[in-house]
């Protein structure tokens, strides 16, 4: 892949992201809160995800699978601030999938969010 399809990825996940972000917030029904979340969570975290991928992809660094972007990110430290970094750790696919599978909330979800917003900041997209 190259930066550019990442790039583009990455906005339309965030723009999906936010229009569902405030959806959720304006949702009375709690069944309904939870999938919106759930589908909001998914799209920040590939929001993210393809930030990173775009910034690999500047030096030719793909990864293939999310094991393999780990170890490339950890890699590379200089290609991200320290606040990316301990968010990428936090937001791993564990939490990602606690969100998105299983309808769990508490922090996690503001940490998908804020993961997202600041690879999007960080990648000038």
């Amino acid at each position: 892949m190259n930066e550019i399809i990442h790039k583009e990825s990455a906005k339309e996940h965030f723009r999906i992201a936010k229009e569902l972000d405030k959806k959720y917030t304006l949702e009375k029904n709690q069944n309904k809160k939870i999938a919106i979340r759930t589908v909001a969570a998914q799209n920040y975290f590939y929001a993210g995800i393809n930030v990173i991928e775009a910034i690999l992809a500047i030096k030719e660094l793909h990864s293939f699978n999310h094991e393999n972007r780990a170890r490339k990110v950890f890699e590379n430290p200089d290609l991200f601030n320290e606040e990316i970094l301990t968010l990428f750790n936090l937001v791993d696919r564990d939490i990602r999938n606690k969100i998105a599978y299983r309808g769990e909330n508490g922090e996690k979800y503001k940490n998908i969010k804020k993961f997202a917003e600041k690879l999007i900041e960080h990648g000038q997209i």
